[in-house]
């Protein structure tokens, strides 16, 4: 058996099918390790996540915390520590300008930047055409992940304004802090990293039901705007891009005060606190 031929100190779970056979398993083989749930989902979890019998539950907003202790977990067991990304999103890099002149961008022209997470889906095409087409007064940066026939048929275009094209980025953390805007669907982990950058969203869809309260949580925030056609997406840009808009200043400042960018290492120590209890 894997548990005892290993001898864990702890088992961190960040699946939802994870948690109850965990603690059923150790039940079984009267082994005292502690189980930690790490819930990625940001608003929408699904009652899967939350098994009572865990030792500590950690979820990354008060939404999720309400759905854990709607599930039966005991309140004391339940922290919000937030979603964890990559600690390169908590701290810039270089000033703006020194990034965009590292990244070939105009400094003097405005940054917007079109995401479709690793996998490239969504409209991306669609909307990065509509903004191009709108003649914006931006520069557009469009990362494709891995969808190489998504990064071909851009790469094909021949674009009205400064494009970059990009498959699957490994500088996320330079290409946010050097845009303006971020065009994104509504995926937990990328939201996340773009408030950690504070970085205003505009989210261009969302997966039905897993994603739909991510919406409600960056636009009620103050954060984003939901903007589910292209011609949305150009007109919420519109707005932000304007000079001097007084919305992209307040969605910057409504960014950085929902962030928790440095949520990884506020969960690690969590557990090791769970850790050392357990040692008494």
């Amino acid at each position: 058996m894997v548990f005892r031929q290993k001898r864990p100190q702890v088992i961190v779970s960040v699946h939802p099918l994870a948690n109850h056979l965990a603690v059923q398993v150790l039940g079984g083989l009267g082994e005292s390790i502690p189980v930690v749930t790490v819930v990625t989902d940001l608003v929408n979890a699904h009652a899967s996540w939350f098994c009572p019998q865990v030792d500590l539950c950690l979820v990354p907003t008060e939404a999720v915390r309400r759905k854990a202790l709607a599930c039966g977990l005991p309140p004391e067991r339940v922290v919000v520590a937030g979603l964890p990304i990559s600690l390169k999103f908590a701290r810039r890099p270089l000033d703006t300008g020194e990034l965009r002149d590292k990244l070939g961008l105009r400094r003097d022209l405005a940054t917007v930047l079109l995401v479709g997470g690793g996998g490239g889906i969504g409209r991306v095409f669609e909307v990065a055409r509509a903004i191009a087409k709108a003649r914006l007064p931006a520069q557009l940066l469009v990362v494709a992940g891995h969808n190489g026939g998504l990064r071909r048929r851009l790469e094909a275009v021949k674009w009205e304004i400064p494009t970059k094209i990009y498959g699957f980025a490994t500088n996320m953390p330079e290409l946010m802090y050097a845009s303006d805007v971020i065009v994104t669907k509504a995926g937990p982990s990328t939201i996340c990293e773009a408030l950690a950058c504070g970085l205003p969203i505009v989210l261009s869809g969302a997966i039905p039901g897993q994603e739909e309260g991510n919406v409600d949580y960056v636009v009620k925030g103050g954060a984003g705007r939901w903007a589910p056609t292209p011609a949305e997406v150009v007109a919420a840009l519109q707005e932000l891009l304007a000079p001097e808009s007084e919305a992209l200043v307040q969605m910057k400042e409504s960014a950085r005060r929902l962030a928790k960018p440095e949520a990884a290492l506020d969960i690690a120590r969590l557990i090791v606190e769970l850790i050392e209890e357990y040692r008494g």
